[in-house]
């Protein structure tokens, strides 16, 4: 597909005025919600309600939901896009828009076990693909698509603190029908990795997976599965981080953040119960679950995505690429 690019500067005029006014509030509320970057509330009027806008035209509305996937290296701050995204449509255009996380989606830790009891040990961490609920990703995304006026269903959270699906009673509501369904995730819309999963890239790979039993499998499961769950994707957006070594660093905030969350919660007792913060050397070790994937992906969707948002160093999307029109 033919794509054009364009500096966010000169992306239009930005989208001022009074809906971008209205509006103001609620992305600062959603922001400060999510301990974001109060700053992300200036590009407002230049990349998230313009995206909004261009979502709303699309939108299917009375035929089922736009599903639109939202990919990007881990850190590159798709849930805080996607959030401000969803109110913006919610608030500002009218339309019934939820979103649903690929974290949200994991197996529960006695089913990562079992699958990793059968294939590898390394499916026992969450993240890659093999560690993700499928069965109940398809049913999800099934009834959300046919979720009718009046209707109502949970949609799955996944506590990363503690490891674990939280109960179905924690749930989120959600009530029908879905205009806009925002799919996001660190590998939403990947594709298989190909030739050189022989070659070991890191110490996990080399010492735990020197086999290559654990990517090889990852990769039959793009191939199959995770290809029919991306089948559903209308639009396919990816926010592109410079190179593969500031994923680290933006991972690392991530976590730094979850953990002055957890502390906000629970105190001085925060030592004392069974909460999962990584420490930074036990980030790195985890993070080469990502790697080879994240690497792939960073060579290929940019030409495979929809639309393409490209980021600095600081986390900030410097261009946006849409598809042209006809």
């Amino acid at each position: 597909m033919l794509k054009q690019r364009g500096d966010l500067a000169k992306w239009g005029p930005g989208m001022p005025g009074p809906l971008a006014d209205r509006l103001r509030f609620e992305v600062e509320q959603t922001l400060k919600k999510l301990y974001a970057n109060s700053s992300l509330i200036d590009q407002l009027g230049h990349l998230y309600l313009p995206f909004a806008s261009w979502l709303s035209n699309k939108s299917k509305s009375g035929r089922g939901p736009l599903i639109v996937g939202l990919g990007g290296a881990q850190g590159c701050g798709k849930t805080t896009f996607s959030t401000v995204v969803s109110r913006i449509l919610v608030k500002g255009f009218d339309l019934n828009c939820v979103v649903v996380s690929l974290d949200d989606l994991y197996s529960t830790r006695g089913d990562r076990f079992q699958f990793a009891d059968k294939t590898s040990p390394i499916f026992a961490t969450r993240g890659a693909p093999g560690t993700h609920d499928i069965d109940l990703a398809l049913n999800l995304f099934d009834r959300l698509k046919n979720l009718k006026d009046g209707e109502v269903m949970r949609l799955p959270c996944f506590d990363k603190s503690l490891d674990e699906r939280k109960p179905v009673h924690l749930w989120q509501e959600v009530a029908g029908p879905i205009d806009v369904l925002l799919f996001e995730g660190w590998c939403v819309g990947a594709p298989s990795m190909g030739d050189g999963l022989d070659i070991p890239i890191n110490q996990l790979e080399e010492v735990r997976d020197k086999d290559g039993i654990w990517r090889n499998k990852v990769n039959e499961l793009l191939v199959n599965e995770y290809k029919q769950l991306f089948s559903h994707i209308d639009i396919m957006a990816w926010m592109q981080a410079p190179n593969y070594e500031v994923v680290y660093q933006w991972r690392n905030k991530q976590e730094r953040l979850l953990e002055a969350h957890l502390n906000d919660i629970h105190g001085v007792l925060l030592d004392t119960i069974d909460l999962k913060v990584m420490s930074p050397e036990e980030l790195k070790g985890f993070m080469e679950h990502y790697e080879r994937l994240t690497k792939h992906m960073l060579n290929v969707m940019p030409e495979k995505a929809d639309v393409l948002f490209t980021l600095n160093e600081d986390q900030e999307v410097t261009e946006v690429r849409f598809p042209v029109e006809h």
